[in-house]
């Protein structure tokens, strides 16, 4: 019967919808403006890394899609909707279980005008146009762990141990976009560069940067630790570039 159907559809995402309620809906909307991005699993993609990317927590990532139900991990090719921000949970779990019906809830949706983001310092922000602000390393020290395969998996990033609390510097100028815990990671910072280059620190005792922060190169942005997965107090610092993990140490001085 329809109407049971279309009633438990609304039960689902009431509070969502209330808010909704108050304002008038759009005949539709493009895929920039949902609160929440599809994304198309890859081979080797696990659900923290993924969050890390659009900096979400994994938590937020495995509710949405209701991951949590499942016996088995996400698979390649499989399609996930990860909400935009934490708190874009309860649109993107409605839109999860209308897709599961053949249905949507993007008619739904209220297009807003995102704001602009805070400008940047002009002349770090001129740097980074121009690829003249040449990158550091984020901490001193020896490699204790390099990038590359690791007992069957991807070590998507170098392991460079240091003394509980040693500061963790920003290799390059740019905006936080993630600043929290990650299952397995512990405390971490993410900072966009600009142009599809993304850098990752982790395992931190503590963050001192907030998301949306703009920080620049050389600047404090977390402590050592060994919060998450770890035995020893170290910094895993991560490169992403267009979302791929790739070797930190080509792009790091010597």
């Amino acid at each position: 019967m329809l109407f049971p159907r279309r009633f438990a559809f609304l039960s689902v995402f009431s509070v969502f919808f209330s808010v909704l309620a108050a304002f008038p809906f759009s005949p539709a909307a493009s895929a920039n403006s949902l609160p929440w991005v599809e994304h198309s699993v890859r081979s080797g993609e696990s659900v923290a890394f993924i969050a890390g990317r659009y900096g979400v927590s994994p938590k937020t990532v495995e509710r949405a899609n209701e991951l949590a139900v499942r016996e088995d991990g996400v698979l390649p090719g499989e399609k996930l909707l990860v909400p935009r921000k934490d708190s874009d949970l309860l649109a993107t779990l409605a839109e999860h279980r209308a897709r599961q019906r053949g249905e949507t809830i993007v008619p739904l949706i209220r297009i807003e005008e995102p704001l602009p983001p805070p400008a940047p310092p002009k002349k770090a922000e001129s740097a980074l146009a121009d690829g003249i602000e040449p990158l550091i390393r984020p901490l001193g020290g020896r490699v204790s762990s390099p990038f590359g395969k690791r007992r069957g998996r991807l070590h998507d990033g170098i392991d460079i141990p240091a003394r509980p609390g040693t500061p963790v510097v920003a290799i390059r100028s740019g905006r936080v976009v993630f600043s929290g815990v990650i299952r397995g990671f512990g405390n971490t910072v993410t900072i966009d560069h600009g142009n599809g280059f993304v850098t990752r620190y982790s395992h931190n005792s503590a963050n001192l940067v907030k998301k949306g922060t703009w920080v620049r190169r050389g600047q404090p942005v977390a402590k050592v630790g060994k919060t998450g997965r770890t035995t020893c107090n170290h910094l895993h610092f991560s490169v992403l570039v267009n979302g791929k993990p790739v070797n930190p140490e080509k792009y790091l001085p010597k």
